[in-house]
């Protein structure tokens, strides 16, 4: 079990299978906001329900890699002329688990 208040911007993210998926760069409620990659940036929305745990310094998640990086949960990370962000949305549950 985990505290909201231990997870912050800049904390590792790992899947379940201990890779690393990215950093936090924004809390957004109950969404953390993944970065990945360096040159191509991609940012991400990981709901607090997908934490498993937070050990070491680092997120881990309930699932694995191809999850995260399912269209739906992509984000635009913020424009360099604009500092918002656009609201995040997900898909539905998927369906047996």
């Amino acid at each position: 079990m985990f505290e909201r208040s231990e997870i912050h911007k800049g904390m590792t993210v790992r899947s379940n299978d201990g890779h690393k998926l990215g950093r936090i760069v924004e809390i957004q409620g109950d969404d953390l906001i993944v970065e990945k990659g360096w040159l191509w940036r991609k940012d991400f929305a990981v709901r607090l329900s997908d934490v498993r745990e937070v050990a070491h310094g680092e997120v881990l998640l309930n699932h694995g890699p191809d999850s995260l990086f399912a269209a739906p949960r992509e984000v635009q990370p913020p424009s360099h002329t604009h500092g918002g962000r656009p609201p995040v949305s997900h898909p539905s549950s998927p369906q047996g688990g």
